[in-house]
């Protein structure tokens, strides 16, 4: 049995129901993930944020180990400490260009995460953001934070057109 995540409506997320077929969370409202909102829900394969979402929290999908897909919507300027950790079945991740500012260990072992294409030139990547991440690739505009970030951490960097 594996579950998709929707996230529908506006508002504060508080309360949500996973429905595994149809792989949607109704909530009555919803603006952010708060923290450890669906730590290690492990039969969470895929994940998507609505527009109305402007933070992930910390922890919010650590340890949700078969995900592998995560769609974060231009609405997002925050990704809290370990948002993503241990999701070791998660290959790739757009990290949109409002994003100001990721999370220590927000994406550390992702095991599996090949790619990482950080749009915009978020001003505050954590330390160990993508620690344990051993065949990764980061995207990013040249000169900005992400490249600093990928260099200063033996991580390979790709400049974004």
């Amino acid at each position: 049995m594996t579950a998709r995540l929707t996230v529908t409506d506006t508002g504060a997320l508080e309360k949500a129901i996973l429905v595994n077929d149809a792989g949607a969370i109704v909530t009555d409202t919803v603006r952010g993930t708060g923290e450890r909102e669906f730590c290690d829900y492990s039969l969470l394969t895929s994940v998507t944020i609505p527009d109305s979402v402007t933070s992930i929290g910390d922890g919010a999908f650590s340890g949700c180990d078969w995900l592998s897909g995560v769609v974060i919507p231009e609405t997002v300027t925050h990704i809290g400490d370990r948002a993503f950790f241990d999701c070791y079945s998660l290959e790739a991740v757009t990290i949109p260009g409002t994003v100001t500012s990721v999370g220590d260990e927000a994406f550390a072992e992702c095991n599996q995460m090949e790619s990482a294409a950080i749009l915009g030139s978020a001003t505050s990547i954590g330390a160990r953001a993508f620690a344990w991440c051993e065949f990764l690739v980061i995207s990013a505009p040249a000169g900005s934070p992400a490249e600093q970030y990928a260099r200063s951490n033996g991580i390979t960097f790709n400049t974004l057109g």
